[in-house]
């Protein structure tokens, strides 16, 4: 290659992106797609002190062993690797459009490299990145009449993401109609290799079958979602500047399709075969999947991100509408060509954060790490359910000296006197099957300090995301756990002002509750609440979110009561519950359940509730409080007293 020709503009447009997408990838202090990203990071990264690692199925072997030497300098090594794999992919996205003959190639790189859920993703340890630069280096390839290369390439692409295997047909039928017999086999060359390759460690030669980490039936990824719901996010995969010349370079194509000109026929015949067949292909497979709930599916969008670099294909295409708009007229094609490259950045930073930002979850992980590491010296063994602690702790997870993830209910009685245990709402009660009132309840588990998110919202499951620090000690005995977790609460309620409070102190009459009446046992005063066997609900609240002064700012409800049965509460089940509920029902619903308590017989008890609302979806929406009674014994309520209150904005 001749020294001159890096003096070109498109030589000189790559490397000052590249520049670009290396700072902010140095810059960023998060990572999108959530926890999966330190799953492969850590897989990569300690995969030389523990060989099995390369070869594990879930990280996607071929991802683990590129990446493993950028993995050694660390997180940012890891997302390193991604930038490079990128911005290879838009450079032979270009040289692919040369060779097609598609107008302006060298707004590919533009393209590729900004289109927003691909440069949000480019930051991450996750490997769409590498799927999408194996199936463009293979189709670059193919049009480059070097077929044997270009199937084997693409025969490894399974290995960096399970569904390439629905993807190798798009290829065989691209060398069928070319009549090139002699590569077709060679689509096979990934599978054998790796077959071979894991044969010794697994103890078996079709491990790669045997091993495959996804169940059709997935235990717990197991709810159908919308077909359509892929398709419905285009406008944050591309952006509508891109989504808008996808969609022209579509209705190009077909155009040419239908041309005189043969050349024309051919050139968009290719590109539909090899470029928009796949791409709908792969969306259609996710979309079957998520609706089928196969393979534990959640349909995440950044599933997408794969097929960016084929897409952009044919936004390109679109592209090239306007230069033939413009004509000779240079003056005009630059107008349109700064115009579009303008909107496509602007849609780009407006879509998501860039340099990306700590997630909300990971700044609770990493609150908690910090703390925990301030207040204890030397730090005690460490365990936990979301694979960040020991990102954070920087330490190595696969050393169960320094500490263990737990993945069921079971093993925390393995936890050691002393070790900490970080539970998080997301992975603590669905992935790993850690219910929060089972650790709550625990006799040799107590809490020592609770983390929250300034403004609360939902995660995996429909919990409220919290954190909760515990200390196993030596000895059961009775933490009120509950009661600390109001402790705690109370302490950050300096931030908030009261919006509304209502008391059910039941020393007045009403004509709502009078018949319930009870003076034979109360709490307070002379009057209390009774619920026998016939009142499945108490009095309660019902509060229109209209009234609320901020809808937007951070809302926090709280309850107290004082319940009293003369039998176990196990067998009269009684639940104190704070629901957010809009037209379709609750999608923010908390409970307190009686029997999961320490709550004592024949004895007043102080329950406590508490629940940071996440986004308001309309000021029709209703907050609703009260305690509801499935059990046929008698259960007096007392002192029930429900707080609404309200952040005017955020505290520091």
């Amino acid at each position: 290659m001749k020294t001159d020709n890096f003096r070109k503009p498109e030589y000189i447009l790559i490397l000052a992106v590249f520049i670009l997408l290396l700072v902010l990838s140095f810059l960023s202090q998060g990572y999108y797609g959530g926890a999966d990203n330190i799953n492969h990071y850590f897989l990569a990264r300690y995969s030389f002190a523990y060989p099995k690692l390369f070869l594990d199925p879930w990280g996607r072997p071929l991802y683990t062993i590129l990446s493993s030497p950028f993995a050694q300098f660390g997180f940012k090594g890891i997302k390193v690797f991604n930038v490079i794999l990128g911005t290879l992919s838009a450079w032979l996205l270009m040289k692919t459009a040369r060779k097609l003959k598609v107008s302006s190639s060298w707004m590919a790189i533009i393209i590729v490299c900004f289109t927003p859920l691909y440069m949000v993703m480019l930051f991450t340890a996750l490997t769409e990145i590498l799927f999408s630069f194996v199936f463009i280096c293979s189709i670059y390839l193919f049009f480059s009449k070097r077929y044997l290369a270009s199937a084997i390439v693409i025969s490894f692409i399974p290995f960096a993401r399970t569904e390439g295997y629905f993807m190798i047909p798009f290829l065989f039928l691209g060398l069928l109609l070319r009549r090139q017999w002699k590569a077709i086999p060679f689509l096979g060359v990934g599978f054998v290799f790796f077959s071979i390759l894991g044969a010794y460690q697994y103890s078996d030669l079709l491990w790669v079958i045997h091993k495959f980490p996804y169940p059709f039936h997935h235990p717990l990824y197991n709810t159908p979602g919308e077909f359509w719901s892929f398709f419905k996010q285009a406008d944050i995969t591309f952006g509508a500047p891109l989504l808008i010349l996808l969609c022209l370079g579509i209705i190009m194509l077909l155009y040419n399709l239908l041309s005189s000109n043969r050349e024309k026929r051919i050139n968009a015949g290719e590109i539909l075969l090899m470029f928009l067949l796949p791409v709908l292909g792969y969306y259609f497979f996710h979309s079957l999947m998520l609706y089928k709930a196969w393979g534990g599916s959640l349909g995440l969008i950044r599933y997408m991100a794969a097929i960016i670099p084929l897409a952009s294909m044919i936004t390109l295409y679109g592209f090239s509408l306007f230069s033939m708009m413009a004509g000779n007229r240079k003056w005009l094609r630059s107008v349109f060509t700064f115009l579009i490259i303008a909107a496509i950045i602007f849609f780009n930073f407006k879509l998501y954060k860039f340099p990306v930002p700590l997630g909300e979850e990971e700044s609770q992980i990493k609150k908690a790490v910090v703390w925990v590491e301030t207040h204890f010296n030397p730090v005690p063994l460490a365990c936990y359910n979301d694979f960040n602690v020991p990102y954070f702790f920087d330490i190595d997870p696969f050393n169960s000296a320094k500490n263990r993830q737990l993945w069921t209910s079971g093993s925390l009685k393995n936890i050691p006197v002393g070790a900490i245990y970080i539970w998080d709402a997301h992975f603590g009660p669905n992935e790993c099957q850690i219910p929060f009132d089972t650790v709550m309840q625990d006799p040799y588990m107590r809490l020592v300090k609770l983390f929250r998110p300034t403004k609360a919202f939902l995660t995996l499951g429909d919990y409220p995301y919290e954190v909760y620090v515990f200390r196993k000690n030596p000895v059961a005995n009775e933490f009120d756990n509950y009661f600390f977790t109001q402790t705690l609460i109370n302490e950050e309620d300096k931030d908030f002002t009261p919006v509304f409070r209502k008391v059910f102190d039941f020393e007045k009459a009403s004509p709502d509750y009078e018949s319930r009446i009870t003076y034979r046992n109360v709490a307070s005063g002379k009057r209390a609440f009774l619920m026998d066997g016939t009142t499945e609900y108490s009095p309660g609240l019902l509060f229109h979110c209209s009234d609320l002064p901020d809808r937007e700012g951070k809302i926090r409800v709280k309850v107290r009561a004082k319940l009293y049965s003369d039998v176990p509460f196990t067998n009269n089940p009684s639940i104190l519950v704070i629901s957010l509920e809009d037209k379709k029902g609750s999608y923010c619903y908390k409970a307190l359940y009686a029997e999961k308590t320490n709550f004592a017989i024949g004895k007043w008890n102080q329950a406590f509730l508490n629940a940071d609302l996440p986004k308001i979806r309309s000021k029709d929406d209703v907050i609703k409080v009260y305690i509801w009674h499935p059990g046929k014994k008698d259960l007096i309520l007392d002192d029930l007293i429900i707080d609404i209150l309200a952040a005017g904005k955020d505290p520091e």
